[in-house]
């Protein structure tokens, strides 16, 4: 397989195995393509560098999905993971749904080669301890680089989980934010529920109603705000500043152009950023190409 197409579209036309396999909107394609061509990149570029390398996936899914309106089943973002050209050391999927956890293992015993994976049948939230005994052990004559895809189905996401595993281990982050779908459609009970803290929890800020409200800010600016508030709580444990102009790529309704999401990556390494605009670049000729 040449190297500069690994990994760089969804694995579709698959048939039906008799596992859980759930619904997703055509849009979703996106995400999952921008994933697998950033994975490839990493995986391919870090092969020789370091003796480990683990994959993370907080939320991780079944593993396949049908597109909804095609009917088309597709590989996504784990079983994705697993099929780079150059593979990680190591594999730790997190979903607490039982039915998912089932199916990716079902799915993951059909590959061919010997891979190291680990599953976790847990809240995200919870789930540290359980991931940190999985994590390999490294020290300066095995180094360890980690790569977490973090896909939750809603903003209701603690910066805690990332100070607990940035602290603790060299890993890049690309991290779904769900500012439309979720953020933007439920701002105004999140703001008028002072004992709501799903924005709180996600931007590590207690205080933010009264920042916006100080500086008179309107729905206008509430994606921006929230994503460079999330923004300033990961370069504080040490990640590269991020902002919605650079390393930010919305994912919209294919009809309608309404935003959902942002995916973003987070590293403390500027390399990792080369990477991400390699992705997005490559994607991008893509769709100029009709793919």
């Amino acid at each position: 397989m040449d190297d500069s197409k690994a990994g760089t579209a969804h694995v579709g036309g698959l048939g039906d195995d008799g596992h859980y396999t759930p619904d997703i909107k055509e849009h979703s394609l996106r995400k999952i393509r921008l994933h697998n061509h950033y994975v490839s990149v990493f995986s391919t570029a870090m092969k020789d560098k370091w003796p480990q390398r683990a994959y993370l996936r907080l939320y991780s899914g079944p593993g396949r999905a049908r597109v909804a309106g095609t009917g088309e089943v597709i590989a996504t973002s784990a079983m994705s993971a697993m099929q780079v050209r150059y593979p990680f050391t190591k594999y730790i999927f997190v979903d607490k749904n039982p039915d998912c956890i089932t199916a990716l293992k079902a799915r993951v015993d059909t590959l061919d080669g010997d891979h190291d994976v680990s599953f976790i049948q847990e809240d995200v939230s919870a789930a540290i301890p359980a991931i940190i005994r999985e994590m390999p052990t490294y020290g300066r004559a095995k180094g360890l680089l980690s790569f977490c895809f973090v896909d939750p189905f809603s903003a209701k996401l603690n910066i805690g989980v990332f100070r607990a595993l940035g602290s603790r281990y060299k890993m890049d982050f690309l991290v779904l934010l769900m500012l439309g779908r979720d953020v933007r459609t439920n701002f105004k009970r999140y703001f008028q529920d002072e004992t709501n803290t799903r924005i709180a929890d996600l931007i590590s800020d207690e205080g933010w109603r009264d920042e916006w409200v100080a500086n008179r800010l309107q729905p206008k600016d509430l994606i921006r705000f929230v994503l460079e508030k999330f923004g300033k709580a990961m370069t504080s444990l040490g990640y590269q500043a991020t902002t919605l102009d650079d390393a930010a790529e919305p994912v919209r309704l294919s009809h309608g152009n309404v935003l959902q999401y942002y995916l973003v990556l987070y590293s403390k390494d500027r390399l990792a950023g080369k990477f991400w605009r390699a992705a997005r670049d490559a994607l991008d000729e893509q769709r100029k190409l009709g793919f």
